[in-house]
């Protein structure tokens, strides 16, 4: 059965096959019954599954560049579903083909190597340029036993952001009433649905493109307490219940809506709240925040801080836990 998938193109090989008694579980791509068109009588079951640890080969041993050069190569890079995205510097720019030629060859399971030119745009989405295999950016990215769909081209993802979203799940009591101010593809709030209780999720975002895949992203993985809204977040965030916990996850202005979120924050209630700083002055930031709680008649309390990635040599994106004290 396992070969039969693997010839129709609906084996999952980036999760392990699981055997449980005398059963064997299977992992399959198709979202649904239908989907999967293979005639067989098997029972299907929804299952989390243990994801397979790629072996780690060295792509840049197959880069015919000169050795100076081979050193400007990229030690890291986002994998998203099946989709490679890298950044080069502009050195190595004009040998990009052969680059991602060589990912590809080293890593059989990805079919896509596109190159990230950065965030751009009013609705902040990757500009990127499709160097090696299918020149298509839409994949299905597998986390913490959810199933993703997005079109990178279309809506941001951060696949390195897959702890933080499983720390705050873990945070979440049940009952809670979310509120996913920036939400995307549905990263944040999906987690939250499918590894917690919350009473309801209200995930907002602006990009049109980013609510429709949430949308499919809220069927595919049968959460029933999220509610998809498609809007500005200061217009929409003043319409909807009071929250116990909101998530700030736009790290290069999320610093502009924080009275509105504060003002929707029940006291006690916790903002996560994410945001790039150089890392000799993030304090700067945190001090901002307090700031502009004050202005507006509210007390907060930095909770954690926590620098979670890279951004460039001198800055990082940042995470911080804001407890509303009190407030008018």
């Amino acid at each position: 059965m396992r070969k039969k998938l693997l010839q129709l193109g609906q084996l999952d090989k980036s999760l392990k096959i699981k055997r449980e008694g005398t059963a064997v579980i299977i992992p399959i791509i198709a979202s649904d019954l239908v989907a999967l068109d293979v005639d067989f009588e098997y029972e299907f079951v929804e299952e989390d599954l243990e994801e397979r640890t790629p072996k780690i080969v060295d792509y840049r041993k197959r880069v015919d560049i000169s050795t100076d050069l081979v050193a400007l190569l990229p030690t890291s890079f986002d994998v998203i579903g099946d989709i490679v995205v890298i950044r080069l510097v502009d050195q190595l720019t004009p040998y990009r083909e052969m680059i991602g030629n060589a990912l590809l060859s080293t890593h059989p399971r990805l079919r896509t190597v596109a190159l990230d030119r950065g965030v751009k745009g009013e609705m902040r989405v990757r500009d990127l340029e499709v160097i090696s295999g299918d020149d298509s950016t839409e994949t299905v990215h597998i986390e913490s036993g959810l199933r993703l769909k997005v079109d990178l081209r279309k809506a941001y993802f951060n696949p390195r952001l897959a702890s933080e979203r499983e720390r705050i799940a873990s945070l979440v009591s049940k009952g809670e009433v979310v509120t996913d101010m920036f939400a995307g593809v549905g990263p944040f709030s999906i987690m939250i649905a499918k590894h917690a209780e919350p009473k309801i999720i209200y995930a907002i975002d602006v990009n049109m493109d980013a609510v429709e895949f949430l949308r499919t992203n809220i069927a595919m993985n049968r959460v029933k307490n999220v509610v998809p809204i498609w809007g500005d977040a200061r217009m929409i965030i003043p319409t909807l219940p009071p929250s116990d916990r909101i998530i700030m996850n736009l790290p290069h202005s999320a610093l502009e809506f924080i009275p509105e979120a504060l003002r929707q924050l029940k006291i006690g209630g916790t903002i996560h709240f994410y945001f790039v700083s150089e890392r000799s002055s993030y304090h700067d930031t945190l001090g901002e925040v307090t700031a502009r709680a004050e202005e507006i008649g509210k007390k907060v309390e930095m909770a954690r801080i926590e620098e979670l990635k890279t951004y460039s040599p001198s800055a990082s994106v940042f995470s911080t836990d804001i407890i509303l004290l009190n407030g008018s």
